[in-house]
């Protein structure tokens, strides 16, 4: 299944790399535009040492302050097994490669568990599809690195669906 998945979002990625929407500037990631978007992570297509599978929910918002950066910001909620649920809080920022519509990511996020709290810088490689001229659908790889242990250090795959305006 996680093959199969991974072939279709690399086929995804060489079929629509020509296949972002210009504007009348040329570009596709302007200053000044805003973003919102929402993506699912986990789903066995994650790995921490710590648990053997996880379900994350997040929510994300951003604004282009100079063409091809970002800087965003994420509230999320995962559940997994053998750990108790955790909802985080983080910023980071982008750079969006204009003419594939690749990203390259960093954030630091805030992690509060029952019990403890973590602090878990992360990066992370993406892709924004454009569905419309405005709606994308974005895969993202990532790797988080916990501060209070390695086991709770991981990388995964998150889907997602982004909106430009």
């Amino acid at each position: 299944m996680k093959k199969l998945l991974m072939a279709a979002i690399g086929l995804m990625m060489a079929v629509g790399a020509n296949a972002q929407y210009l504007n009348d500037s040329g570009k596709v990631f302007e200053q000044d535009k805003w973003y919102v978007g929402a993506s699912l992570s986990g789903l066995d297509l994650s790995w921490h040492e710590s648990t053997d599978w996880s379900l994350g929910v997040q929510a994300k918002a951003g604004y282009l302050f100079i063409d091809d950066w970002m800087i965003t910001g994420v509230l999320g909620y995962e559940n997994a097994t053998n750990a108790s649920s955790s909802v985080k809080l983080g910023a980071g920022l982008r750079y969006y490669f204009e003419n594939c519509g690749i990203y390259l990511g960093a954030s630091g996020n805030y992690y509060h568990f029952v019990g403890y709290d973590d602090f878990r810088p992360e990066v992370n490689v993406g892709y924004a599809y454009f569905l419309t001229g405005k709606l994308t659908i974005e895969p993202e790889l990532y790797y988080e690195h916990s501060t209070k242990c390695n086991d709770y250090s991981g990388f995964g795959l998150r889907l997602g669906l982004g909106l430009y305006f």
